[in-house]
């Protein structure tokens, strides 16, 4: 089943990508979306619970503290946020997963037009509002972000996932408070003093896997890691992102959300976690049965998920 429903596509045109029906957003906003058809180590992908592997030798993720500056753009494809690249401090990411320094490079964020889709990558088929991508290259052995993507182990991409909530998370709003300077396509902001480890939920639990960058030309060189809480956005602010168009001011075109590629085929991955569930076991907490409650640091603290997709709320 696609993410889109014809209502919601303005150009009334219809593609077929690896088999899933959908508007004929991708082609028409950038060609090399052709490229990402290519490859069996494609993302983003739906987390099977029952599927993980439980690895005793992944490591907590380390993010540096250090606050940094950058521009917001609406490109018309994607909202994102690219630091700075003349400043003196930059963020590095270490740990989990990674054999070497990855320094922080880029924020997208992904959404949709109502709450039931949006985010790119999904927990046993549930689909968040909006997904947060952060990205950063590996700066041990190559000099930039172009040159990484493209290499083995070029890059590292952290997502976060984004509920609907009451408390906005204070380091998203930095992101959020300028939402209206980038309306169109081609508008900027500039956005100060990110702190990038603020921004990222209160959890050591990830998954994690061996997968491509989302936007084109989908790079099979990407280390994902999914953090195992989401961060909250509220209604007002997601109405804000809501209202923001692909086209520029003379011609809006359409919305900018609806902007999560498909999910792509497992292809015999393995994706592993940290999260020992065998310790968990008297915390009622993932048993890696079909019956799956979430308790604690999983996804969506007291609730449980139903075989419909729907949640029920303070379970315990």
């Amino acid at each position: 089943m696609s993410l889109f429903t014809e209502s919601e596509a303005s150009w009334e045109e219809w593609w077929t990508y690896d088999g899933i029906s959908g508007p004929s957003f991708w082609g028409l906003i950038n060609p090399q979306w052709s490229l990402c058809t290519k490859g069996r180590r494609q993302s983003p992908i739906n987390i099977e619970p029952d599927k993980l592997l439980f690895d005793r030798h992944l490591r907590p993720v380390h993010v540096d503290k250090h606050r940094v500056s950058g521009h917001l753009h609406n490109t018309g494809q994607f909202l994102v946020f690219r630091a700075d690249r003349e400043a003196k401090i930059r963020v590095n990411i270490t740990g989990g997963p990674l054999a070497y320094h990855y320094q922080f490079e880029e924020i997208y964020i992904h959404y949709g037009m109502d709450d039931s889709h949006g985010s790119e990558h999904r927990i046993n088929n549930y689909a968040f509002p909006a997904e947060i991508q952060v990205y950063g290259f590996n700066a041990e052995l190559y000099h930039n972000m172009s040159e990484a993507q493209h290499k083995s182990q070029g890059l590292v991409a952290i997502s976060l996932m984004v509920q609907l909530g009451e408390t906005l998370n204070p380091e998203l709003q930095i992101i959020t408070s300028v939402f209206s300077k980038v309306l169109h396509r081609g508008d900027t902001a500039p956005v100060r003093y990110l702190s990038l480890k603020s921004l990222l939920p209160d959890t050591n639990g990830y998954m994690t896997y061996e997968g491509s960058t989302t936007h084109p030309g989908c790079w099979e060189t990407a280390v994902w890691l999914i953090l195992n809480k989401p961060i909250y956005i509220t209604a007002r602010e997601l109405y804000a992102l809501r209202k923001l168009m692909q086209g520029p001011s003379t011609t809006p075109k359409a919305p900018l959300g609806n902007n999560s590629r498909p999910l792509q085929g497992l292809h015999f991955r393995t994706v592993r976690t940290n999260i020992d569930f065998a310790k968990r076991g008297n915390a009622k907490c993932p048993s890696m049965a079909q019956d799956m409650h979430y308790r604690d640091d999983f996804f969506l603290p007291a609730n449980t998920w139903r075989d419909d997709g729907s949640l029920s709320h303070n379970v315990v």
